[in-house]
């Protein structure tokens, strides 16, 4: 890793891991998914909590990928049946203000004339309620690149401001950084750092049986190597979970993602999840293995309004 990459753990507060990938002419980059913020609990889009309730849950969702743009290797754009990822994801509460989360994308279905790897993406991550409206977030990310010809890693830290003004609404703030590295195998290597922010409004039922959210999150590059060419990023997301079934949890979720300019290869990184200009559906169901309803193991709610 040249002497450069050093700015990359310093401003992202994470060490990014390590990894390959093709030359950064062959297009494409990693989303960093910075607008995924709430955590590993889905049910918190109802309620009026940073952190999910101590206990632990399992879930499993297909994420399917749309692009007007070439990928996978191929010359022809993605089609909605084209790229299913399958993750697998667990959330773990010890405590009232720690919450613990990991994922593992497979890649499900490809096009035939694909041969990319099976496993994608693993993701670990942690949010640390300092306060009841402020929680401190850290994710890293990793996973082959395009093609199977190497890896890349990243990581991001933001800090979490939450509000709840009414029993059936509640908003998120998120800002923070972001960090992604590239170690090739034929080329010098490769990385980036960006400031990340990001806004959710949660519309949802008193209870909390059901809720919607829409969010945006933004990404301006603040440094990078010298053969990349970042540029700002916007993403939009719109979502829902039924969570009226005490254990069980079913969302959908509804995203574009925005990367890179299809014209300026430099803008785009070898990365399938959010690499490129795409549209992404959601399906997934949770279930939950809260403790019991004591004192101790209630959730840590948000400050009375």
């Amino acid at each position: 890793m040249p002497r450069l990459a050093l700015p990359v753990a310093a401003l992202a507060l994470l060490v990014p891991a390590a990894a390959a990938a093709q030359p950064p002419d062959a297009s494409y980059e990693d989303s960093g998914r910075y607008g995924e913020s709430i955590g590993g609990d889905v049910r918190s889009y109802t309620r009026d909590w940073l952190v999910g309730p101590p206990g632990w849950d399992v879930g499993g969702e297909l994420r399917l990928i749309t692009s007007d743009l070439p990928g996978l290797g191929g010359d022809r754009p993605l089609k909605l049946t084209d790229v299913g990822l399958m993750r697998t994801r667990v959330r773990f509460t010890a405590s009232r203000r720690v919450e613990a989360f990991a994922s593992l994308d497979l890649l499900a279905k490809q096009p035939a004339f694909s041969d990319s790897s099976p496993v994608q993406t693993a993701t670990v991550g942690l949010k640390v309620a300092v306060t009841r409206a402020w929680a401190l977030t850290a994710v890293t990310r990793g996973g082959p690149t395009l093609g199977d010809d190497g890896l890349w890693g990243g990581a991001s830290t933001a800090v979490v401001y939450r509000s709840h003004p009414h029993e059936t609404m509640s908003f998120q703030i998120t800002g923070g950084a972001s960090a992604t590295a590239l170690r090739f195998s034929d080329a010098p290597d490769q990385w980036l750092t960006e400031a990340t922010a990001g806004g959710t409004v949660m519309f949802h039922t008193p209870r909390g049986e059901w809720g919607t959210w829409l969010g945006a999150s933004f990404a301006a590059p603040v440094v990078a190597s010298d053969a990349l060419d970042p540029s700002a990023r916007l993403d939009v997301t719109i979502g829902s979970v039924y969570a009226l079934a005490p254990a069980w949890d079913v969302y959908a979720e509804g995203s574009i993602v925005d990367r890179g300019d299809a014209d300026m290869p430099a803008t785009m990184l070898p990365i399938l999840d959010g690499g490129f200009d795409q549209r992404q559906l959601v399906i997934g169901v949770v279930h939950r293995f809260d403790r019991p309803s004591t004192r101790d193991h209630q959730p840590l709610r948000l400050a009375k309004r």
